[in-house]
């Protein structure tokens, strides 16, 4: 079972969740004479402690950092020029943020990740909107980019070009649009098994302008003893270059503490460049329920806390167990309401990112984190989120609360944790609420390999949290009870481990959780509609855990088998598997193998009603638009990337493509039934041509020819072969 303490600053004992490994234990890879320099001696009572034996890669231990990286750090590994509109070229600042390099992220031996060799640069470009933005990639670290790394943007679903030059650097360009408020997206290449953008990863965060305050009610804040003093006279604060936070009497280190932000204080602005080390911990405003805003493309630095103190909370360390945004309600909770955060990042928490937002509006806020417990954005009631980033260790966006809407989010997922989490207790609601624009551009779960629905008595976890989309949820839990929430355009790069997740499952026993009653039925309703994404590695799941014979939970016993009661609807519009070659497969009742495989479990008088579908024919003209884009492969051959768009009013039925050429070489496995295409609706898929359809450098005709139920559709491109 896990070694956590109890010593958590959560009400809730379902925040202290973690991956399922039966045995954790955390060695602490130091002299006495470098322990100090690394973390807090002697070793606090609610750390996560040692287990009485050593260590190994088969039970699980950290590596602490001897010394840790002092951030901000210039990465080595890229450089990147930038251009806007007709200016003149600018280098950028690109940071770094290293897996194992901080007292926050240290190296679990358990995630799959190198010692030494995993990180993520990132760097922010100022642009407005309707602006052409042109980026300059060099690779410092191992000598310039290759044609064998194959380089391109992720999410590809945007097509945002990368252009490898003779130098061997990258170009990518991007026009913004007249609506902007920010985007992110990364370069992505493969070189070797040590060397590749899934290792050492870099992230362009676009930014919009963000305005610097100004007035007498505004104090500009540049080193720690400034936030310490009178505040009283300003509303704003205006945080510039690299503060380190401490207060007198802390026993805590410089940059591991938490500034409380005072009532009177309504505006932080993060300016460009600026690197606050510590955490932001918010009482309520003055009068209560006033407005807070964080913004500006800044950084809020949590290295420096410890990840085997993020429970911590008592009174000398429980700042190390608060959010990296944490709020301090006097009637308790957690809940940060009525915020507005905008184009912040937050890096190497050791704990959240931030506290429940509630009646929040969140946009362009970017959180790089490593380890489990590293939360992204949590999600209350009623908060609306658009253009975010999140590469983290354990949930990336936890929509827990009604009426929550998310927009335009790219993920990365590491080793542990759902992309998207609907719950770990059975107060998540999810009523009304909305994803439209979820892109998964990486995961690294290996867990878990043999999906069941089993309950485990020692482990409710056991790697179920996994998933692009998982639920954690527990018995009595009424999601989407009153109005199902709909996530839809989902994109998935790369074969996740699990796809869906759908679980009612027994709580963990401790304190929080001793009243649960486990015949409790529960509820789980969700519309998910055009979804995109390679099959699964393992069987998806969706239904109710089944508790084995002799399986208590406090006071209930359990003499035979149960199945957990309740009624679940899933309905799977527009759920289509795509493949290296060829076009997306619809999802249906008969062919669940195409996307991996689909487990169902209820028990009697209860339900899993599951609904596979396409969006409704819709009358009206079809016209069927192809664009294409061509790169040669590493045997010479070519792979085009073909994108049919119906720009007509109505659906365009049964469309198949039946045969392209390049050049005087035709493309393999054809024709190929692509299904309907809706209005307003594109498709991309890729096919291959063999080597003869010509020399790089060659200028050929490539044409594409279909059909559709009741018309033709055809298109001819001039190339030149890459």
């Amino acid at each position: 079972m896990s070694i956590f303490t109890a010593c958590s600053n959560r009400n809730d004992g379902y925040f202290l969740k973690r991956i399922g490994f039966t045995i954790v234990a955390l060695l602490f890879i130091a002299s006495a004479a470098t322990a100090a320099a690394q973390i807090i001696t002697p070793t606090p009572s609610c750390a996560v402690v040692p287990a009485p034996y050593p260590g190994t890669p088969a039970n699980g231990y950290a590596l602490y950092p001897a010394p840790p990286v002092t951030y901000p750090s210039t990465s080595g590994q890229y450089a990147v020029q930038y251009k806007v509109a007709n200016g003149n070229w600018t280098d950028a600042k690109v940071y770094i943020t290293r897996y194992g390099g901080s007292n926050s992220s240290p190296y679990l031996s358990f995630s799959g990740y190198t010692k030494t060799n995993t990180s993520m640069s990132f760097v922010s470009i100022p642009v407005s909107a309707s602006e052409l933005v042109q980026l300059r990639v060099t690779r410092v670290a191992n000598g310039p980019f290759l044609a064998s790394d194959k380089v391109s943007v992720r999410p590809s679903q945007k097509m945002i070009p990368a252009t490898l030059a003779g130098d061997g650097t990258v170009s990518i360009s991007r026009l913004t649009p007249s609506n902007f408020a920010g985007e992110q997206f990364i370069l992505w290449w493969n070189r070797d098994a040590t060397k590749s953008a899934a290792l050492q990863g870099l992230v362009f965060f676009l930014n919009p302008p963000y305005e610097k305050p100004t007035g007498a009610n505004v104090k500009t804040i540049v080193t720690a003893s400034q936030l310490n003093g009178d505040l009283s006279a300003f509303d704003t604060l205006d945080f510039e270059g690299t503060i380190t936070y401490s207060k007198p009497g802390s026993a805590e280190p410089a940059g591991a503490q938490a500034f409380v932000v005072p009532a009177n204080i309504g505006t932080i602005y993060l300016a460009p460049g600026s690197w606050f080390q510590g955490k932001l911990a918010f009482t309520p405003t003055t009068p209560i329920g006033g407005q807070r805003r964080v913004y500006g493309p800044g950084v809020i630095d949590a290295s420096r806390f410890e990840f085997d103190l993020r429970h911590c909370s008592d009174a000398v360390y429980g700042e190390q167990g608060y959010a990296a945004l944490a709020a301090l309600n006097p009637s308790g909770g957690h809940s940060l309401k009525n915020f507005v955060l905008d184009g912040i990042v937050i890096a190497d928490n050791n704990f959240y990112a931030t506290d429940s937002l509630t009646n929040s509006t969140v946009n362009n806020v970017k959180v790089l984190s490593w380890n489990e417990n590293n939360d992204g954005l949590e999600f209350g009631a009623s908060t609306t989120a658009s253009n975010v980033f999140v590469r983290s260790g354990d949930d990336s966006l936890k929509l827990w609360g009604p009426s929550d809407t998310v927009t335009n989010a790219t993920v990365w997922q590491n080793y542990n944790g759902g992309a998207v989490n609907l719950g770990w207790s059975n107060n998540s609601t999810g009523d009304y609420g909305l994803i439209d624009g979820l892109y998964v551009v990486k995961t690294d779960w290996f867990q878990p390999t043999n999906p069941t629905f089993i309950a485990d008595q020692s482990n409710a976890v056991v790697h179920q949290n996994n998933a692009v989309i998982a639920s954690m949820m527990v018995p009595g839990t009424q999601y989407g009870a009153l109005s199902p929430p709909v996530f839809r355009n989902i994109f998935v790069e790369d074969p996740p481990q699990v796809l869906f997740s759908f679980k009612i499952i027994p709580p963990r026993a401790n304190a929080n959780t001793s009243t649960d009653i486990l015949t409790t039925p529960s509820v789980l309703n969700l519309n998910i509609d055009n979804v995109f994404s390679p099959p699964s590695i393992v069987p998806n799941s969706i239904g109710f855990q089944t508790l084995p014979a002799g399986f208590t939970f406090f006071n209930q016993s359990f003499s035979s088998a149960y199945t957990l009661p309740g009624s679940m609807n899933i309905n799977l519009t527009n759920v289509f598997a795509t493949n290296p070659i060829g076009f997306p497969v619809l999802l249906t009742a008969q062919n669940t193998a195409v996307i991996g495989g689909i487990g169902i479990n209820s028990a009697a008088g209860s339900s899993v009603n599951v609904t596979y579908g396409s969006t409704p024919v819709v009358a009206g003209t079809i016209q069927l638009v192809s664009t294409v884009n061509v790169t040669k492969q590493l045997d010479g051959s070519y792979l085009g990337t073909l994108t049919i768009a119906n720009h007509g009013t109505g659906t365009a039925q049964n469309v198949a493509l039946n045969s392209a050429t390049l050049g005087a070489a035709s493309a393999s496995g054809l024709p190929d039934s692509i299904g309907n295409i809706g209005p307003g609706v594109s498709v991309t898929g890729t096919i291959a041509f063999p080597a003869s359809a010509g020399a790089s450098g060659a200028g050929v005709v490539e044409r594409y020819s279909g059909t559709y139920t009741g018309g033709t559709f055809g298109s001819g491109f001039r190339v030149t072969l890459p």
